[in-house]
């Protein structure tokens, strides 16, 4: 058989999707009160007017008893009907198939918001969420079949297509599923699969025979002992006759998450073994998932056979366009896997969000009329500089970029240069291919002063100019700043202290850089974890493989008094013992100061570290919205 293109139709149960990309199910924590709303609404049809053939929406809590986050839709409760309405209505528009995914989350919950206790096939606490659960009775088994049965019929009133059970990483029928969860010595323990066909049969029920049934099921678990991708083909072939497609999934979504979210670095298809065992298991189209960052990838992936359809979640919230791009071999603005909006902002409780795509999250808020074309001169061509000048240029307006260095991107252009953050650069690379295809003039080289505004004549002048590194108040003679290693300017050797006083990725960088050099490593922080901001953005685990395998030493709670020469005065938080040790080197990795500001008789909008110094997210966000505002 010729193997499938991206744009190739596919029938899936009774309906014909028009292409081969999915945007499957994730958690945006736009729900109110457990209603879905209008920026729901906005969100999903953003991605459907991108090409994606089929839009499943967020999961809906099959039970009442269900509410393991504060921004979950409540698929049981009938006020629901409007708000999947809505979604509906504005993915139809668009020519998508849109499913609606149902679940309940067992014991990979808390009792916070539902205020009743958790409940899964065995008492066995999960990992993250750290409560025992009620062992269900088989009384508990059938109210939760009907629920997810009720929950299908709402979705049903609210003009869905069909619906995806959830069997996989945050789902009680996983749990069932699983050998690490289910120690049951009823039916539901001799039978694991048992509860997750009655289900099905319930669903198809509620569903009628005109609408999509699937299910998304776990395959690697990432766990030993846990479920694998034989065990999900095995569980595919038991259903495959009740279910219209099979999605899949690897990774548990409190032990093993980076495994579903994996952050930048991992390959894309990193989890090909799961579909490909599903698809060699049963005769209905099977979705892969795997880190799809580029229509290539999507290509690629469905010509080896891996899979039917490709889910891309990142992908499109980086880009709401990204099917149709992969349709017409267009460019796109890619995910960079850094998941700082999307999969941190999330487990932090705020809506989801995007470094890359600042209108993610945001859909469902109407872009004011650009008015008058007016002269915009952007003084920096950092994140911040370009984004404004990307979004001005878009909206009409006759833009100038200037950057006194040689090149475009700033900080990023730099932090990219770091062993494992390549993509970060993908950020700056597309935004200033996108300055390209909008012709906007652009000027290295060239620094932004009176005379330059004078000749110029803006309208309006938006400074980003950024931010420069700020000495601590400890740093004696010979400190170096943690841009000096990142540009590739310094690299010290024998014994190196890095002092990381910022939490994120800049320090992490330099030790690897100058470890790999062959310099011995210390890293030091007052703060009660190293690496602090490496943890919600998933890329925790994968620093501490890499800085262990290099031998890099990471001390915590420990403060910097001084610097004298090759000496460094530390005092350590718990014992209140200080402590000299000699280094060879010293690195400072801490806040950053803003730059002096640009004047101008013109208007001057500040953005980005010109503001004050920041994470990408803020200077993509607020060039663009600077440009938005003229």
């Amino acid at each position: 058989m010729t193997a499938p293109r991206p744009g190739d139709p596919v029938r899936v149960g009774p309906l014909v999707l028009r292409n081969r990309i999915v945007f499957p199910a994730h958690l945006t924590n736009a729900a109110v009160a457990g209603r879905p709303t209008a920026q729901h609404a906005a969100y999903y049809a953003a991605r459907a007017a991108g090409g994606a053939a089929m839009v499943i929406t967020e999961e809906h809590s099959a039970g009442d008893d269900d509410r393991p986050y504060e921004r979950l839709i409540r698929g049981t409760d009938p006020a629901v009907v409007p708000g999947l309405r809505r979604i509906t209505d504005a993915v139809h528009a668009h020519g998508a198939v849109v499913l609606a995914q149902v679940g309940h989350n067992g014991g990979q919950a808390s009792s916070r918001y539902s205020g009743v206790a958790v409940t899964a096939p065995s008492p066995r606490p999960d990992p993250m969420f750290r409560e025992v659960p009620r062992a269900l009775t088989a009384g508990d088994v059938a109210d939760l079949v009907a629920g997810f049965a009720r929950t299908a019929e709402h979705a049903v009133a609210g003009g869905y297509d069909g619906l995806e059970v959830q069997a996989s990483q945050a789902s009680v029928v996983r749990q069932f599923l699983s050998p690490l969860t289910n120690h049951r010595h009823d039916a539901y323990g001799d039978d694991p699969a048992l509860v997750l066909v009655e289900i099905l049969t319930a669903v198809r029920t509620a569903l009628g025979p005109d609408r999509v049934l699937g299910v998304r099921l776990q395959g690697d678990e990432g766990l030993p002992g846990g479920l694998t991708a034989a065990d999900a083909a095995a569980v595919a072939a038991r259903v495959g006759g009740q279910v219209d497609y099979v999605n899949t999934a690897v990774g548990v979504a409190t032990a093993t998450l980076p495994l579903i979210e994996p952050p930048m670095g991992v390959p894309a298809g990193y989890a090909a073994a799961v579909p490909s065992a599903v698809r060699a298991a049963v005769g209905v189209p099977v979705v892969g998932v795997g880190r799809f960052t580029t229509p290539s990838q999507v290509a690629a992936t469905l010509a080896a056979g891996t899979c039917d359809l490709v889910g891309v979640v990142r992908g499109q919230i980086a880009d709401p366009g990204f099917a149709a791009a992969a349709l017409a071999g267009g460019r796109v603005r890619r995910c960079l896997g850094c998941n700082q909006e999307c999969i941190a902002a999330v487990g932090l409780n705020r809506p989801l969000g995007c470094v890359v795509n600042p209108r993610a999250g945001r859909e469902s808020v109407p872009l004011p009329d650009p008015g008058r074309r007016r002269r915009v001169l952007v003084a920096g061509g950092g994140p911040a500089g370009m984004a404004a000048a990307v979004t001005a240029a878009r909206r009409g307006h006759d833009v100038h970029l200037v950057e006194a260095g040689d090149r475009l991107g700033g900080q990023v252009a730099w932090a990219a240069a770091a062993p494992g953050r390549g993509e970060l650069g993908h950020a700056v690379e597309d935004l200033a291919a996108e300055l390209r295809e909008l012709g906007v003039a652009t000027s290295l080289t060239l620094a932004v002063d009176d005379a330059l505004v004078a000749a110029e004549n803006p309208d309006v002048v938006v400074d980003a100019t950024g931010s420069v590194p700020a000495r601590p108040s400890w740093a004696g003679a010979g400190v170096l700043d943690v841009e000096d290693v990142l540009r590739g300017g310094a690299r010290p050797r024998g014994r190196v202290l890095v002092v990381d006083e910022a939490g994120g990725h800049a320090a992490p960088s330099a030790a690897e850089a100058l470890a790999r050099a062959g310099a011995s490593v210390t890293t030091v922080t007052a703060a009660l974890e190293a690496a602090a901001d490496l943890g919600p953005t998933l890329e925790g685990p994968r620093w501490a493989r890499r800085a262990a395998a290099l031998g890099i030493r990471q001390e915590v709670e420990t403060v910097v008094l001084a610097t004298e020469g090759g000496t460094v005065r530390l005092l350590h938080h718990l014992t209140g013992a200080e402590e000299s040790r000699t280094v060879d080197a010293v690195v400072a990795c801490g806040p950053r100061a803003a730059r002096a500001p640009v004047t101008s008789a013109a208007p001057v909008v500040r953005v980005g570290d010109a503001v004050a110094p920041r994470l990408l997210d803020a200077a993509i966000r607020e060039g663009h919205d600077a440009a938005v505002a003229l």
